[in-house]
């Protein structure tokens, strides 16, 4: 739908960026908040589905910290007025902070449970970041 308001069709750089965050952001909160389920009914003691759930939430955060600050920082340098600052430094603690969680849950803190709440909580306030900046972009 975002591509139909475009002249061209064509995404922009800094659309395509929101566009990514947005979709890690949800679906990754809506997928780590539905595997619990089918890792505490399996066939293996509790601190092993916590060792399992810690491997998947670090990997899958790890993963957005490897890219996502990168990736704004190119594009803050080509688009300063629409990558400011403040919220780039949000945006970085936040992926740092689920990043230390995941950590927390998957090394086996006595707060696991706390933790990986939290993860998903700062994956829902990534998603309503990028959700606010898709719905309120300028237009070229």
């Amino acid at each position: 739908m975002i591509a139909f308001a475009r002249p061209s069709g064509a995404l922009t750089p800094p659309v395509r960026f929101r566009l990514r965050a947005l979709s890690y952001a949800s679906f990754g909160a809506m997928f780590l908040a539905i595997i619990p389920f089918a890792v505490f009914n399996g066939p293996w003691p509790e601190s092993t589905s916590w060792r399992l759930l810690g491997v998947v939430v670090t990997v899958y955060t790890a993963a957005g910290l490897l890219f996502f600050p990168i990736a704004a920082y190119r594009l803050r340098r080509e688009y300063p007025d629409l990558f400011q600052l403040p919220l780039a430094v949000v945006q970085f603690v936040n992926d740092v902070c689920r990043f230390l969680l995941a950590l927390a849950v998957l090394f086996g803190s006595k707060y696991h449970a706390n933790a990986y709440i939290l993860v998903l909580i700062l994956l829902l306030l990534q998603g309503s970041i990028a959700f606010v900046r898709v719905l309120f972009q300028r237009r070229d």
